[in-house]
């Protein structure tokens, strides 16, 4: 007996080895070439000094845009008409914000630009499912092979303070995505009522809110990046439900918020302070006004312990690699 026990005992910590280096080419796989940190390698562990360009949503303001040292291009993607010098085409995809309903840039004309140019990573907001579906071919297309950041985003569920619902259509938001671009940053939220528009200056995301969300994604297998947007003036005032919706996601290590904020709304600045403490800078994307962001206390933030631990886990699965 005593003379088996040694390659019985060899033979478990190699298939242990393989089992970690199977986790950990997984990780890798999930860290393909679109993570914004390997594009941006000077944020290192600190998403907060992610920096962005909003509504980039005409020829002008995306000209602007590539020629910033900003990192991220916001833009808006509707079903409209595009109307440049000797082009006028109808119903097809181009950048604007409801209620426009024209523009004089097209989503491939964006795309073809921002790939060009090769320094940026780039957010498209849907703003109904429509101009998802018809924006689906151009971006497969296009970003076939791309390696830069590419999320996709659109409120697919109610929200605070008593939303209105978002296009029903959108139900399928997540499938469609987790089918068409695996490789992408699922970027899914929720509507607000919220802000000046609605002189509301109080609410938070519920666990209500955080359940039906994990729950849509849950259905769709999701196994890529996500990061969730979440209103800054809300978020700030349940922490324990941001806690909840990172640590439900389905891998939690590639789980993400995106911080946002309009013009004149109300934030706590403390309050969001203590959410990106608690949270961890390497997992909190920062995309509010200046005064917003100015006002802010995160000089002593530090990477959350699950950020830790994936580092440890990554240097664990390395050594595992040599006994294989």
């Amino acid at each position: 007996m005593s003379r088996q026990r040694g390659p019985v005992r060899a033979s478990r910590c190699k298939n242990d080895a393989r089992r970690l280096v199977g986790y950990w080419v997984t990780e890798v796989a999930m860290c393909n070439a679109s993570d914004i940190r390997d594009l941006f390698p000077e944020v290192k562990d600190n998403l907060t000094k992610v920096t962005w360009a909003h509504a980039v949503n005409s020829q002008k303001k995306l000209d602007d845009a590539l020629q910033s040292d900003i990192m991220m291009l916001e833009a808006d993607v509707i079903v409209g008409t595009l109307n440049t010098s000797g082009v006028n085409a109808t119903d097809i995809p181009i950048m604007g914000h409801p209620p426009a309903n024209e523009s004089d840039l097209s989503l491939e004309d964006f795309l073809r630009q921002v790939l060009k140019n090769g320094k940026k990573g780039v957010k498209l907001d849907f703003k109904s499912y429509s101009a998802f579906s018809q924006s689906q071919p151009v971006i497969q297309d296009l970003f076939e092979n791309a390696t830069l950041p590419l999320w996709i985003n659109a409120d697919i569920l109610a929200g605070p303070v008593n939303a209105s619902k978002p296009d029903e259509l959108f139900e399928s938001f997540v499938k469609d995505t987790v089918q068409h671009f695996p490789t992408s940053t699922l970027s899914p939220g929720w509507t607000t009522r919220y802000g000046e528009a609605y002189n509301i200056t109080d609410g938070q995301y519920t666990e209500e809110h955080v359940k039906e969300m994990l729950k849509s994604l849950s259905e769709a297998n999701v196994t890529q990046s996500i990061t969730y947007p979440v209103r800054a003036g809300l978020a700030a005032n349940n922490v324990t439900a941001m806690e909840s919706l990172l640590k439900g996601s389905p891998l939690e290590s590639n789980a993400t918020l995106t911080i946002w904020s309009s013009a004149g709304d109300h934030v706590d600045k403390q309050k969001l302070s203590s959410l990106i403490k608690t949270i961890g800078v390497d997992k909190v994307y920062l995309d509010v006004p200046k005064e917003v962001l100015d006002g802010l206390d995160v000089s002593n933030s530090t990477a959350s312990a699950a950020g830790s631990l994936a580092l440890g886990l990554t240097l664990v699965n390395l050594m595992a690699i040599r006994l294989l």
